[in-house]
């Protein structure tokens, strides 16, 4: 027995607990003449709901966060006839559920759609977006713009790809569209923004849709961005319920992020869905704010099966081949950063982020970070200091230096009460690293997968239960390890009072 822990070595290896998935129903309206809102009723068996998506024979309209869970559309940009439509739930364990499809027959509208083409209509329809309460749809075609403002109930809706929005040549901006009220949608057109090494000098501009503080209830959906100066998406201040759905951001290696969100104590519900993004130097998706330790910072961020490549910054290359020299390591290079209480991160993947796929930074309390698939990274899943109460289950990393990391206790600031369950963790050289004074820790049920032994570490961490773990293609050799640490301010941390039950090592899995 090692010092520092209790061991009992004939326990049953955990297992999955049994879990039962949301409840979802369609309320209708089954047949759509005019703007309406699709509405359903979702309930969580525990946790909570986290998105509602309606689809329409089989392919997205919208998600949903927030309750009443409800989609505006507008049979004008539907085609018209019968349709079938399922409604699917997701809560916060990352567990689905989907109804029956039902029949929904869309009837040509009733509704006002204001359609322009590059020239005089789209500068008269520029004006009627800024004053908001219209539906524009844009003509294939190239629309120069700088600063586009939509006010309160502005639509913006193209026809696919074929419908750019662009700054003039060899122009700077700030932004191209500025989102500036409530109840703003942005949809189904593409957006160049020009970009290139020369463009990406301009730090202070640069960004394709921005959210201006205060806004709510803005919807970005089915856009493609390209040529990213800086940002694709960026969104600050108080802003509510502000979504990225069912798009396509390319940063061209150059531009600094695919969604970057700063929140703040008033700001709730950003997410992030069904989204690819790619080519960035700091980050695929940051959920963020700028304080550690709030109750409610930036509450319930979300981000839902988007995959995320290929994030790095080429002068952050001496952190991989001199990091001793290198300033700045760890700071960017990341797929998802979460920062604010309660956020869900469930069902994304995420490869090639050079510094870590999934990071919690800021106010991390009782997040979740379910069912990911993320690889060829530095590190799978980092927690920052100031991470509690979170829930961590069911991923799978591989090919990553170190599977999943535990910042340590330091600036007055640490990790707890933490579970770890029924991650699958391939081919590490550190499997599960629990650093000094990150205490009162679940880790249960986890597998490891060939890499180094102990594939779990315990450094400093004390209270901790370690159950039922199992790793594969190392036998004989032990899977978990404890060992001394040094706290800030240079005094020594030993594990203690851990648990160690029924974790072994066999040749094959």
């Amino acid at each position: 027995m090692a010092a520092g822990c209790s061991s009992t070595s004939n326990a049953p290896l955990a297992a999955d607990p049994p879990s039962r998935p949301p409840a979802v129903e369609f309320l209708g309206p089954t047949r759509l003449t005019g703007p309406a809102a699709l509405a359903a009723r979702a309930r969580a068996a525990s946790g909570r709901i986290v998105a509602v998506t309606f689809t329409l024979d089989g392919r997205p309209l919208g998600s949903d966060t927030t309750r009443p869970y409800a989609l505006d559309v507008d049979p004008a940009l539907l085609p018209p006839g019968r349709h079938r439509l399922r409604v699917v739930a997701v809560d916060s364990l990352g567990r689905r559920a989907s109804t029956r499809p039902s029949v929904v027959r869309v009837a040509p509208s009733r509704s006002e759609v204001v359609k322009a083409t590059p020239g005089r209509s789209f500068a008269e329809a520029s004006q009627a977006l800024r004053r908001g309460g219209v539906t524009v749809r844009l003509a294939p075609g190239r629309y120069e713009v700088q600063e586009l403002e939509l006010g309160s109930g502005a639509r913006l809706v193209g026809a696919g790809e074929g419908t750019v929005i662009a700054p003039p040549p060899g122009a700077r901006y700030w932004a191209l569209l500025v989102a500036k009220g409530s109840r703003i949608r942005i949809s189904d057109l593409a957006i160049d923004g020009g970009g290139g090494p020369a463009a990406a000098s301009s730090r202070e501009g640069g960004i394709a849709v921005a959210v201006f503080d205060g806004s709510r209830d803005v919807r970005v959906e089915r856009v493609h961005i390209r040529g990213v100066r800086t940002d694709g998406v960026n969104a600050w201040g108080t802003h509510a319920n502000v979504s990225v759905q069912d798009s396509v951001i390319d940063g061209g290696g150059t531009a600094r992020a695919g969604v970057f969100t700063l929140g703040s104590d008033r700001s709730r519900g950003t997410s992030v869905i069904r989204t690819r993004i790619s080519g960035f130097r700091s980050y695929g998706i940051l959920l963020g704010q700028t304080a550690f330790g709030r109750a409610r910072a930036a509450l319930h961020g979300l981000a839902l099966d988007n995959e995320i490549t290929d994030i790095r910054d080429p002068d952050r290359d001496g952190c991989v081949t001199d990091p001793r020299t290198t300033s700045g390591c760890g700071t960017n290079e990341g797929g998802i950063w979460t920062g604010g209480v309660e956020a869900a991160i469930i069902g994304n993947t995420v490869r090639r982020a050079r510094w870590d796929g999934i990071e919690t930074v800021g106010s991390s309390t009782r997040t979740t970070i379910v069912a990911n698939e993320i690889s060829d990274t530095r590190t799978g899943i980092y927690l920052e200091h100031s991470t509690n109460d979170s829930l961590i289950t069911r991923n799978l990393i591989v090919d990553a230096k170190t599977g999943i990391n535990v910042e340590w206790f330091h600036d007055g600031v640490g990790s707890s009460r933490n579970a770890f369950t029924f991650n699958r963790v391939v081919r590490a050289e550190s499997g599960l690293f629990v650093d000094v004074g990150s205490d009162g820790n679940r880790i249960v049920g986890n597998v490891f997968v060939e890499g180094a032994r102990p594939g779990i570490t315990l450094q400093g961490s004390s209270g901790n239960l370690v159950q039922g773990n199992l790793g594969c293609g190392r036998a004989g050799t032990p899977l978990v390890g404890l060992a001394s640490g040094r706290r800030d301010d240079g005094s020594l941390a030993r594990s203690g009072r851990n648990r160690l039950v029924g974790n072994r090592s066999v040749t094959t899995c």
